[in-house]
């Protein structure tokens, strides 16, 4: 399994998730023209997708999946509801109204496309359907759960089980409390239905994290409300305190990368990067 952040934060979201026969894209938050180009940089034609995976219909998660699933006929998985929501928002002025095909996956539903078994969790967050994803092929698995305001047991269960965690860390408090967002988007932000801090990614981790080798990418980290340093540091010293300090950890950036790859993991468990490194 190979797994490459294509963009990850307020600006838009994307991750490739592949074998050695499938290939797909969870999220699809950014045009046409610079989802290309970074699959592209990532070495996977978008002709080559199985399916594109939406994990909810805003802007920053979806805004490019309807032109991109018209122009290489790449299948939309998601729940129902979830799927209706992006054919009706006007994400662009595309003119392509060819059909796409629909895989309609329940939240908190799973399915099986080529190599991956899929499964659905549901998360917290002010869109019709959120969710997260758990893939997993007969040796590994990968789970996202990103625009989440509180980490629930389906989401626990389904990061127990991966060997790769994506998660949101999306600010920190003192940075939101005190910055220049107004009341109204700041309440929105710490609602149970907005976004995780520093503060409740690290408890998440360390309720589903043991002393085997795993590897956690933090995202979605807000530009305004907090750093790559500051929730890397904060999350790492954490874990450190709770015994796991010999975690993988990376910030997934708003542009591409890292990328994460079964075939090269046992040298990296055999020279981690641990939690000191900056």
């Amino acid at each position: 399994m190979r797994v490459v952040s294509l963009g990850s934060g307020s600006s838009g979201n994307a991750v490739l998730v592949q074998t050695g026969r499938t290939a797909v894209l969870i999220d699809a938050g950014f045009n046409r023209t610079t989802l290309v180009s970074r699959l592209q940089q990532a070495g996977v034609h978008p002709s080559r997708l199985s399916a594109i995976l939406l994990t909810h219909e805003h802007k920053d998660h979806a805004c490019g999946a309807l032109a991109l699933a018209r122009k290489y006929g790449i299948p939309l998985l998601a729940d129902a509801r979830t799927i209706q929501a992006v054919l009706e928002r006007p994400y662009s002025n595309e003119t392509d109204t060819r059909p796409v095909e629909r895989l309609e996956l329940t939240v908190g539903g799973d399915m099986r496309l080529h190599d991956f078994a899929v499964r659905s969790f549901p998360v917290s967050h002010d869109a019709v359907a959120p969710c997260g994803y758990l893939l997993s092929t007969d040796a590994w698995s990968m789970c996202v759960a990103v625009d989440t305001g509180e980490v629930r047991e389906p989401a626990l269960e389904a990061m127990r089980e991966a060997h790769l965690v994506m998660l949101e860390a999306n600010h920190d408090l003192e940075r939101l409390r005190t910055g220049p967002y107004p009341w109204h988007l700041k309440q929105r932000i710490l609602k149970a239905t907005g976004h995780l801090s520093n503060q409740q990614t690290a408890q998440a981790l360390g309720q589903v994290l043991d002393d085997g080798p795993r590897w956690v990418w933090l995202a979605h980290l807000s530009r305004t409300n907090n750093t790559p340093d500051l929730a890397r540091t904060y999350v790492a010293d954490q874990l450190r305190a709770w015994g796991l300090g010999h975690i993988s950890l990376q910030v997934a950036p708003p542009g591409i990368g890292p990328a994460w790859d079964s075939a090269s993991l046992w040298k990296a468990v055999a020279q981690p990067v641990l939690l000191t490194d900056r």
